[in-house]
């Protein structure tokens, strides 16, 4: 075999050798993450409290239900690390689309949405279903290096259907 056939069969096993690295980082993170009751998203007991009530009575911003522009701001300042510490109170809608909940936007045509990821903090931590209309108001955290999400308690997480 020649020298450039070695090379790219080399290039292949680096590449499959880190793919499967980044599966296994991944299944160990999410497996840390958990916890809590029923795969609700890494919500924990609340012995270990991330956010307090008395926290969430200061709001920092205000997200209302169907300000796209608004969300998008947010969620990049939340996901770059520069809305950590701050109190937001978000209407929005849940979407739960495999282990873990974040509150959404859509555009206005409703081709589009983003937001962002969020756990209830508690024992009895009850998460809304896939598509409710909800207010969330809760504290921007870093729960791990480079995930930030919302942090709230059960008591403020109103379903508005």
């Amino acid at each position: 075999m020649d020298k450039s056939k070695k090379n790219m069969y080399l290039y292949i096993g680096i590449g499959a050798a880190v793919v499967v690295a980044i599966i296994v980082g991944v299944a160990i993170a999410l497996s840390h993450g958990g916890g809590g009751n029923g795969g609700e998203g890494g919500g924990g007991s609340s012995s270990s409290a991330r956010v307090t009530a008395a926290e969430l009575s200061s709001v920092n911003t205000t997200i209302e239900f169907g300000d796209y522009d608004g969300m998008t701001t947010l969620s990049k300042d939340i996901q770059n690390g520069y809305a950590t510490g701050k109190i937001v109170k978000i209407e929005g809608t849940v979407s739960h689309p495999m282990s873990s909940y974040s509150i959404v936007q859509s555009n206005s045509a409703g081709t589009s949405k983003i937001g962002t990821q969020f756990i209830i903090d508690g024992d009895n931590a009850t998460y809304p279903s896939d598509g409710a209309h909800v207010v969330i108001t809760g504290k921007v955290i870093e729960k791990d290096p480079l995930l930030f999400l919302i942090v709230t308690l059960p008591e403020y997480v109103e379903v508005k259907d």
